[in-house]
């Protein structure tokens, strides 16, 4: 089902809106969204209960997505059907530490919140194209800009796969990279691995966790049953003595779990649960990385919509 239809008595376009804040934002949304007619038939609910709710969830974590998008959602007891808006802003705002000029405001019942992640990978998917994107931009009416949605012919029931849930790239290193910044950047953001990349931004290897523990242990070391006599040894020992001649391409895995944007949310379940990658590396038909999967990815996108 389209998504246009799906939600047909519940959708507001509004190009251009200005305003001071993303507060400002959620506000005027909500003025449109929010009639009188919608208030009457969702009783004990209020334009003010909305905005909380929806403030309070941006105070859990962000709802930007990066490429200048954010997708502000709530799940609503007394809700009747889900409805959406979307604004383009005149004037770029922040939520949380990204500029937003793109907003996909999305309200759905309590009883149905697996739906907010549906209209959310849809809406991606339609946004996330350059061209369009910079089109939804440009539209100055309401009928333009609800015709780019229209066209692209976004349906909800359409499976999730990786690019509909994925981290925009962020953290990464290069084959040079000394084994102290590798480190030293994996602490500083809790990174259980990292993707090594060549000058195309191909990814090569990935650092973890676990290898840079166990670098310069001797074999014997991961038999031992008890380290009663060998007390005295130092186990990063050699880390210390090589780490600033030794580069990430010495000890990266050059087996990084690397999936296809149509990776479906059942191959990402297995490959994480069951094989236990710490992270799967989204690619395009280039072989070039444009997004990340975790755990806490799903926890993030799909557990804790």
């Amino acid at each position: 089902m389209n998504i246009l239809n799906y939600a047909c008595r519940g959708i507001s376009w509004q190009p251009r809106l200005r305003a001071e804040n993303r507060d400002d934002v959620l506000k005027s949304m909500l003025d449109t969204l929010c009639t009188e007619e919608f208030l009457s038939v969702n009783d004990g609910l209020s334009k003010e209960g909305i905005l909380h709710a929806l403030i309070e969830r941006e105070a859990l974590r962000t709802t930007a997505v990066g490429n200048g998008i954010a997708f502000p959602h709530a799940r609503l007891e007394n809700l009747t059907r889900s409805l959406f808006a979307i604004a383009t802003l005149e004037e770029p705002v922040q939520f949380g530490a990204e500029t937003v000029n793109i907003v996909c405001l999305i309200l759905v019942p309590v009883s149905d919140p697996s739906i907010s992640l549906k209209l959310m990978a849809q809406f991606s998917r339609v946004l996330m194209d350059e061209p369009t994107r910079a089109q939804v931009l440009e539209a100055r009416d309401s009928k333009t800009l609800e015709a780019l949605f229209t066209h692209e012919d976004a349906s909800i029931d359409k499976p999730l796969v990786a690019r509909d849930i994925m981290r925009l790239p962020r953290w990464s290193v290069n084959e040079e990279t000394p084994l102290s910044e590798c480190a030293k950047m994996m602490s500083n953001y809790q990174l259980r691995a990292i993707p090594v990349l060549d000058d195309q931004k191909h990814i090569v290897g990935e650092i973890t966790t676990d290898l840079l523990f166990r670098y310069g242990l001797p074999d014997f070391f991961a038999r031992l049953k008890s380290v009663s006599f060998v007390a005295e040894f130092d186990p990063f020992e050699k880390y210390f003595e090589d780490e600033r001649a030794t580069q990430a391409s010495s000890i990266m895995s050059h087996a990084p779990r690397i999936v296809e944007p149509e990776h479906t949310v059942m191959e990402i379940v297995f490959d994480l649960a069951v094989t236990s990658f710490n992270k799967l590396y989204v690619v395009d038909h280039t072989q070039r990385w444009i997004g990340t999967v975790t755990k806490g990815t799903i926890l993030d996108n799909v557990i804790n919509v």
